[in-house]
């Protein structure tokens, strides 16, 4: 009997720490042993990187996906289909949203969200997948309780909360509240910061002028607010000594408040995606297009920004690693559906921006846009890449090493084996139609690329080759219940007098 599954030859390993030379032997699901080279009659299959980095599989840290309560309304993904764009992409392991159900305010109350939500997603998996809970309606008398048994009941250790959207925003006693509890129980906090009230009254000026194209969804959102808000949520977090990590990040203003706030100590991490790196707000404008409405491809929130200026900014952050984790914010709304973006035409609103749903799909091209524009084009180091979009991301939810790592005997043998520089030979530019996921058009349609994921491995199983999901695999993935994080740990230091009840 062969004392390997699978055996990865040739290949250069890059881990957020360095790169070096060798194989991998791979037994019941785990990296098993790394070594120069392994005897091949020792294994099952052997696949041969051919000079390539082989990199642990990617985490997307911000996946939305159809789930139970459908608060951000109409989503095409399953979680089935979400996760073979994923694995189609590199990334092995999503990390989707379930939302909270206000109704049921028992002790199990958060925990009961999760769990409805595992049982909706089905088994179907191409992928491993992790949940996050959007939490939006905060009991001053229950939520400590809900949270602690969040974790205890249903492995979810992280929550996120909004300061803006009408039916999500938390006024600022509620944050605290559900910052203070965070803190008491392990709960990494998530913030959603541009600032509601602001937004609302500049969608309001903005109808009153008539200016109502997708274009001016960008506008009504300005860089300013969304920095004005990260400011305000520093201010919470520091009060309560709880730490908090902001998620998708576009404002040079946002990323300039969190360096400070990390270069003074604090626990503040964040996230950004792709499309603050390549999108700008004049693709809202569809310039080559006859119908205004293409714009609404791009509508998602915070908008994608004005100038190269802005771009750098978001560049600069993942290099100097203000940035700690990359996401995707895959939000697949489809585009020609009147339950979709389209929607904005019902009901006699005539396509007002006010009326689009927010949000663009983004699994599948995370990994390769930035593999291309950021590795390949010297913008960051591969070891920065693994960084981002794996180990950190397992480290700060609470799935390291099991995940975002190549550690023999710990873990899971989840792994992607890119194409030496060079040698890919596949699609040179993005189509949506070779993304595997259920929407119908991708904010990145023609984009170069000059490099994909040649081999997908979720738990020693290759899911995609060269191209090509292996249909055959479907099932390999799970809900993978999380611990606390490693990372976002309180810092014991106090803005006053004040100390919470549990620590006098």
């Amino acid at each position: 009997m062969p004392l390997y599954d699978t055996i990865i030859k040739n290949g250069i390993i890059a881990t957020a720490a360095e790169t070096y030379e060798a194989s991998i032997a791979i037994k019941d699901g785990k990296i098993f042993s790394i070594a120069p080279e392994f005897n091949e009659e020792d294994a099952n299959e052997v696949i041969d990187a051919e000079g390539g980095y082989i990199t642990p599989g990617g985490i997307d840290t911000h996946v939305h996906v159809d789930e139970p309560l459908k608060l951000l309304g109409v989503i095409a993904d399953s979680m089935a289909s979400a996760s073979k764009s994923s694995a189609a992409g590199g990334t092995t392991t999503m990390i989707c949203f379930a939302t909270q159900d206000k109704e049921d305010q028992s002790p199990q109350g958060l925990s009961n969200s999760i769990k409805k939500c595992v049982e909706f997603s089905g088994e179907d998996l191409y992928c491993d997948y992790a949940l996050h809970l959007i939490l939006y309606d905060v009991h001053k008398d229950k939520i400590e309780e809900q949270m602690h048994n969040l974790i205890v009941e249903a492995g979810c250790t992280s929550v996120k909360m909004f300061m803006t959207y009408p039916k999500l925003q938390m006024k600022d006693y509620d944050l605290m509240t559900g910052l203070y509890a965070a803190r008491k129980t392990g709960i990494t906090a998530m913030m959603h910061a541009e600032n509601g009230d602001m937004i609302s009254w500049m969608i309001d000026a903005l109808e009153e002028q008539g200016k109502t194209d997708p274009y001016f969804h960008a506008v009504s959102r300005p860089s300013l607010i969304e920095g004005e808000a990260t400011n305000r949520a520093i201010v919470l977090s520091e009060t309560m000594d709880s730490p908090l990590l902001f998620v998708h990040v576009s404002s040079p203003e946002a990323t300039k408040a969190i360096r400070k706030a990390q270069t003074r100590g604090l626990k503040i991490f964040a996230e950004t995606c792709p499309q603050y790196v390549l999108l700008k707000s004049d693709d809202l404008k569809q310039l080559h297009h006859h119908d205004p409405f293409e714009g609404a491809k791009f509508v998602c929130s915070p908008p994608p920004r004005p100038n190269e200026q802005d771009l750098e900014a978001i560049w600069q952050g993942i290099s100097n690693g203000t940035f700690t984790v990359m996401g995707s914010d895959h939000c697949p709304i489809l585009y020609n559906s009147e339950d979709g973006k389209r929607i904005a035409f019902k009901n006699g609103r005539e396509g007002a921006f006010k009326w689009i749903p927010n949000g663009c799909p983004g699994v599948a091209t995370r990994m390769p846009l930035l593999y291309d524009y950021g590795v390949m084009r010297k913008r960051i180091s591969i070891q920065k890449f693994v960084e981002t979009h794996c180990t950190n991301p397992a480290k700060v939810y609470g799935m390291y090493p099991q995940k975002g790592s190549i550690l023999p005997g710990l873990s899971d043998a989840d792994i992607v084996i890119w194409y030496p520089d060079g040698k890919y030979d596949g699609p040179k530019t993005i189509k949506n139609e070779n993304l595997y996921d259920a929407c119908d058009y991708t904010p990145f349609e023609n984009y170069e690329i000059n490099n994909w994921p040649r081999y997908t491995l979720v738990k020693g199983k290759t899911v995609f080759k060269e191209g090509k999901i292996i249909e055959k695999t479907c099932g390999v993935g799970s809900y993978v219940k999380r611990k606390r994080s490693t990372m976002c740990t309180p810092n014991d230091k106090w803005v006053s007098e004040w100390r919470p009840s549990y620590l006098s």
